[in-house]
């Protein structure tokens, strides 16, 4: 399994860092073309946009994908992904057309303006724009097609790149919008023509019936990451301002940044693990590859906590300086928020159950420290409880899972190099306190980080063998791909001689 993980994760991971390479640039692009107050609005549409994702359509992704590996044949997985597809495009439609109407009361309660309305009517169109992108993006997924899915990723990332700056000059926030639309549009209608094999115009009543058993009770667990991990820019825009709301997102955006990391594993290690969990070593092979993230993602959430401030005045105005404090709180929370798909007990297991009430927890964590500490510190209020919540979601996934699913994992060496990691942290705020001049203090950084990717070397935490094991499996995965695709046209050409000769 670990070659199929590298061969498609590399794929994936290269995707991901050209895509929202391309996204990174709205950062800077965004952030000189809005007024913060207006980055904040759209912020909200974005936020609200995840909401009516997860609720509208019921999560039936989720319960398609779960049923893909038990449906061998293609016919069946036809009727399977154009049932899930045709549901996600009518009850979208239908939001979009009641929504529209509402539009005036939505600009209102969401973003305090009845004048935004404009604003909100285009926000409604991306949304349930990219729904649609985001149902036919993923069947690429289970269909382990990672090229394709490369392929409408970065195309959705350029046009809103371009779109968005073009209609963003022209028209402000809404044209910023608009952009988005047009470009999950395009990307949409890419993803049908390179699916048209995997697609037909049919409806299966029982097969929605199964996918949606599996995938409502996940729709309140998706509610409850929500209120985790996303209501705390409602709450900002209610306590406090929709200017810290902008601090906020700018700082999230170059948080999300660390995700990068975990992409490559999202697109590929779900599907194998659906295959391939039954077979013996599996669960080894899972938790070593666990360490490993740990390591790299401990040692990337350093380097963004301590070189935050000079990040933010390279891409940023200004207006957005407040952001770097919030960075060492949101860059190891959006990885942890992203960590539980390397403990697949609970999904193997189909407890939704399990799922719903840990995300529950964590919820109330986030909804009770957002409310206390977003009126004394504003953003860093918010980015303080949205770590809080993510440690209690991430430490509660992994207890459930191991039950479920156990992954032997080395855990005196994970927690030896999360010690290690939070001394680091400390020292980076007594460098920023210290009288040395910059260069030496940059210097200084750069050496924590070092430290800290030593020591997960030294705990054994990530092991030299296992590096250069991974890296051989994979040079003779991308060898023995070649060789076939150069015998495949000899082959071709053998069985056209066959039937000619039998003619």
């Amino acid at each position: 399994m670990i070659r199929e993980l590298m061969r498609d994760g590399a794929i994936y991971a290269l995707a991901a860092i050209a895509s929202r390479g391309l996204s990174f640039l709205l950062v800077p692009l965004y952030t000189r073309l809005l007024a913060p107050a207006e980055y904040g609005a759209l912020d909200l549409v974005f936020t609200f946009g995840l909401l009516v994702n997860l609720v509208v359509a019921l999560e039936v992704g989720q319960g398609m994908a779960r049923d893909w590996a038990e449906e061998p044949e293609a016919t069946a997985r036809r009727r399977l992904a154009s049932t899930a597809l045709l549901f996600t495009l009518l009850v979208h439609a239908a939001f979009l057309i009641v929504a529209l109407f509402a539009a005036a009361s939505l600009a209102k309660g969401l973003l305090g303006s009845t004048e935004l309305e404009p604003v909100m009517r285009a926000g409604l169109l991306f949304i349930a724009l990219n729904a649609v992108f985001l149902q036919l993006q993923s069947q690429f997924r289970w269909e382990l097609r990672p090229g394709a899915y490369a392929v409408v990723s970065m195309l959705y990332a350029g046009l809103t790149l371009i779109l968005g700056a073009v209609l963003g000059k022209w028209g402000g926030l809404q044209g910023v919008l608009w952009g988005q639309a047009a470009a999950a549009a395009v990307a949409s209608l890419t993803s049908l023509v390179l699916l048209r094999r995997s697609l037909e115009l049919t409806f299966d009543g029982k097969r929605l019936a199964r996918m949606l058993r599996f995938s409502l009770p996940l729709m309140p667990a998706g509610l409850a990451i929500f209120c985790s991990f996303y209501l705390n820019r409602l709450m900002l825009n209610a306590l406090s301002s929709l200017d810290e709301v902008a601090v906020f997102g700018v700082a999230s955006r170059i948080a999300g940044l660390t995700t990068l990391l975990i992409v490559g594993f999202q697109g590929a290690l779900t599907p194998l693990i659906y295959v391939h969990h039954r077979e013996q070593g599996v669960p080894r092979q899972l938790a070593r590859i666990l360490e490993a993230f740990i390591a790299a993602a401990l040692v990337a959430c350093l380097a963004f906590s301590v070189y935050a401030r000079e990040v933010l005045s390279w891409i940023t105005t200004p207006d957005y300086a407040a952001s770097a404090v919030l960075l060492p709180w949101l860059a190891p929370a959006a990885l942890m928020t992203q960590m539980y798909i390397f403990l697949p007990g609970i999904a193997i297991e189909r407890r939704t159950g399990w799922q719903l009430m840990l995300t529950a927890i964590s919820a109330a964590v986030s909804i009770g420290l957002n409310a206390l500490l977003i009126p004394r510190w504003g953003a860093l209020g918010a980015a303080v409880a949205t770590c809080a919540a993510a440690i209690v979601f991430l430490m509660l996934w992994l207890r459930a899972s191991q039950r479920l699913y156990s992954l032997p994992l080395r855990m005196r060496a994970v927690v030896a190099a999360i010690v290690a990691y939070g001394v680091c942290i400390a020292l980076d705020l007594l460098l920023e306190r210290s009288p040395w001049g910059a260069d030496a203090v940059l210097a200084l950084k750069a050496l924590l980080v070092a430290l800290l990717l030593g020591t997960t070397l030294f705990v054994g935490l990530v092991r030299r063998d296992d590096l250069a094991r991974w890296g051989l499996m994979l040079t003779r995965s991308s060898a023995r791909e070649q060789s076939a695709a150069a015998e495949e046209p000899v082959k071709e050409h053998t069985a056209c001689q066959h039937l000619r000769s039998d003619r």
